[in-house]
């Protein structure tokens, strides 16, 4: 019942927005009496919740299913913002709903950071393997990293057109640059 209710208010928000989905909405599409919601998802942003944390699951889940020989720290990162991509570009509808709904309710500010949380993991995993400088502090690097993510998140779904850029090529070049830095190697 629970799937059953969260596809539906899935499929409500894609059509109709965030905002102009009801409970009562959820619970005819999903043909169940409003109280049947309830018993699942005590208020609407609880959806959010389970989408967030669907999210926060698959990332984890393809973590785990890489290749069980180590790749590189800039490999590692660069999986991890292509799964991020993919998530986002493959429910496009959803995310360009659901992002602006999940900023709104605070969960930026709220929400353990996740995605920070692993980039953290890989950068500390860096430093261990000399990939990474041994004074830079991995808790600042993942929370630079998922602000990259989010900006370039917030931009790609602000956009006018159906898909406005690659989210998954912006990505890419930015963990590049920061991972490569700015300066030329003459100023280093």
């Amino acid at each position: 019942m629970r799937q059953r209710l969260y596809e539906s208010a899935m499929s409500l928000f894609a059509e109709k927005g965030y905002n102009d989905t009801s409970i009562d909405d959820i619970a005819e599409k999903a043909d169940v009496a409003r109280a049947t919601v309830f018993n699942y998802f005590r208020r609407k942003d609880e959806f959010l919740d389970e989408w967030t944390e669907r999210r926060q699951e698959s990332l984890r889940e393809t973590i785990r299913q890489q290749e069980p020989q180590r790749s590189s720290t800039l490999e590692q990162l660069r999986r991890c913002m292509q799964v991020l991509a993919t998530v986002n570009e493959e429910q496009f509808g959803i995310a360009r709903t659901l992002v602006p709904a999940w900023v709104q309710a605070g969960r930026p500010i709220t929400e353990e950071p996740y995605t920070a949380d692993i980039f953290a993991e890989i950068i500390a995993d860096g430093i261990t393997h000399g990939e990474v400088r041994d004074n830079v502090d991995p808790e600042l690097a993942g929370n630079l990293l998922r602000d990259v993510y989010l900006g370039t998140l917030f931009r790609w779904i602000d956009g006018e057109a159906d898909h406005p850029f690659s989210l998954r090529d912006h990505l890419m070049v930015l963990v590049d640059l920061l991972v490569e830095g700015l300066a030329t190697q003459a100023s280093s």
